[in-house]
């Protein structure tokens, strides 16, 4: 028997041919597959062979106008409906997976969470949650891929040695279909919505109904015919067309080309990143696509923005992403996708927190702390002192450390300004922390309280520093301190000075000290002088006691 393909449509050489009648779902039965009569063939025995009720041959003899089905002639045609022959179940299997997809087995079962790897028959029923894909693919390497916020019923799922058939019903959202041309038998894939109904056979379409029930249909590949209420127009590759309930569908709209990215740069950060596009002509809106892969089926972000406003990164994680846009039109008609443009996506380090020295802290002339939180994930810092708030000139620069505290005691006194950030593992660096400014105020002198009357001590006292540990005085000769005549330790800010000072001029200064004892920069140099003692005659008499005073004056 010679078998051949035939559709009762207006494209019958077209194997990519598409129609969208807006008709029920039983407009589906005039769809037929030819085979020729071979010689001793019988109308009964060819439903036996074809059909899944070989009793329905009394409709086939109809269908074809027989005016007596116990007579057929070799050569004859015969038309057999594709809703009546026998096949076995077709399976698609989830190929691609991301988000929150759920499935339902049956109409009458719970919603389950499906899984990358599941297989998905007739009778089920999928939905995308937002940010969420699902890509299920048959035997035969055609696909649909499910995009967001989406539900789809599998209808039906079969095949048989003369045709491949899947049904799909469109509740909401979007599908893109990709069929391969079958050869030896026809092939069909139906997309049916509340408005519509898709059957292609070797093309690339998308197939969208809103919450009007207004059916878009786009052709990326080949062409397709769109009827409804007795009206056909054919849109051929780019083109779309607009099907509202009930009416015929829109003249053949042009689908505006893609936008490109502006400047795109090969790696960008998570938090300030972001890509512009150029303008495209009557376009109001482009969806932005940022994929995992270059095909746009494993997305991480999906977007759609006003040509005026760029795509963010903000909160994607690390690694390389596929930036694929679309333009849509004021009638919300999508155009084809772009070429997939590669970039890079890093996340910076979180910069440290600041914990010493407090911010605008005023601190003596002496070792200062500097210190900052650990940053989980961070696996160095980089620490920087200026004196300046633009950092031209830089006193100090930790360089790559692991350490989250100094101890520095170079520093002059005035203003300074520091700032932390974090490094990853492999050096890339995360933005500075927050400007953080303090002041080094170098310590004034001890004061001296000198001597009363009665009493030979000198007092030293200088003002408290706060947090110091100790202090370091010296006193000296010489203004230069080349010669130190007293070294000290101390605890508190205060010095009683018990042994006799010879006359003359005398040099002190002071300095803080850490929990380490180690010393800061000393105080201005302060002075003080002690006078040559005066000596009377009657100070003789001391010497000689009361009684020998008694008796120089009886003398007298």
């Amino acid at each position: 028997m010679r078998v051949t393909l035939h559709r009762m449509i207006s494209l019958i050489c077209l194997l990519s041919s598409l129609v969208i009648p807006v008709l029920s779902a039983a407009a589906g039965n005039d769809r037929t597959v030819v085979i020729r009569v071979a010689r001793q063939e019988t109308l009964i025995g060819i439903c036996r062979k074809y059909l899944e009720h070989p009793g329905e041959w009394r409709q086939v003899a109809t269908i074809n106008r027989l005016a007596d089905p116990d007579r057929i002639a070799p050569g004859q045609s015969i038309n057999l409906p594709v809703g009546m022959l026998k096949g076995v179940p077709l399976k698609g299997k989830v190929t691609l997976l991301t988000g929150a997809v759920a499935r339902k087995s049956s109409t009458d079962a719970a919603w389950e969470e499906l899984k990358a790897g599941d297989v998905v028959q007739a009778g089920s029923s999928l939905r995308t949650g937002a940010a969420s894909t699902v890509e299920v693919t048959f035997e035969d390497g055609t696909s649909f891929l499910l995009r967001e916020n989406s539900e789809l019923f599998v209808r039906k799922a079969g095949k048989g040695a003369l045709h491949l058939l899947r049904e799909l019903y469109l509740e909401s959202g979007k599908v893109i279909s990709r069929i391969k041309a079958a050869t030896g038998r026809d092939s069909r894939f139906e997309v049916e919505t509340p408005s519509a109904l898709a059957a292609a056979r070797g093309t690339e379409y998308r197939v969208a109904v809103d919450e009007t029930l207004t059916t878009r249909a786009e052709t990326l590949e080949h062409s397709i015919d769109v009827s409804s209420s007795g009206t056909t127009v054919l849109l051929r590759e780019g083109e779309g067309s607009i099907v509202r309930k009930n009416e015929p569908p829109s003249a053949p709209v042009r689908l505006l080309p893609p936008p490109e990215p502006e400047n795109l740069a090969p790696l960008y950060d998570d938090r300030t990143g972001e890509i512009r596009f150029a303008r495209v002509e009557n376009a109001a809106s482009y969806r932005i696509v940022l994929a995992r892969d270059p095909e746009g089926k494993d997305t991480a972000r999906t977007a759609t923005i006003r040509p005026e406003e760029p795509l963010r990164f903000e909160g994607l994680a690390d690694g390389t992403y596929y930036v694929i846009a679309s333009s849509i039109g004021g009638e919300g008609l999508e155009g084809p996708l772009s070429q997939p443009r590669q970039t890079r996506v890093r996340k910076k380090p979180v910069p440290p927190t600041v914990v010493a020295p407090e911010n605008g802290a005023a601190l003596p002339e002496m070792p200062i702390r500097v210190q900052w939180h650990t940053v989980l994930g961070a696996a160095s810092y980089q620490a920087q002192i200026s004196g300046d708030p633009d950092f031209s000139t830089v006193a100090f620069d930790s360089g790559t450390t692991r350490e989250t505290a100094y101890h520095l005691k170079q520093l002059q006194a005035g203003t300074h300004y520091l700032r932390v950030r974090s490094l990853a593992q492999d050096g890339y660096a995360g933005d500075w922390s927050t400007v953080h400014p303090f002041s080094i105020v170098r310590l004034m002198p001890p004061s001296v309280k000198k001597p009363q009357d009665g009493d030979d001590h000198f007092y030293l006292e200088w003002e408290p520093i706060n947090g110091t540990a100790g202090y370091h005085l010296q006193i000296s000769r010489d203004r230069d301190f080349r010669v130190v005549f007293m070294d000290r330790v101390l605890v508190q800010p205060r010095l009683m000075l018990v042994t006799p000072l010879e006359p003359g001029t005398y040099y002190v200064r002071v300095s803080g000290m850490d929990a380490g004892r180690n010393p800061g920069g000393f105080s201005q140099v302060g002075s003080f002088t002690v006078e040559e003692r005066k000596h009377y005659w009657y100070e003789a008499l001391g010497g000689i006691g009361a009684a020998g005073a008694a008796l120089l004056l009886l003398l007298l």
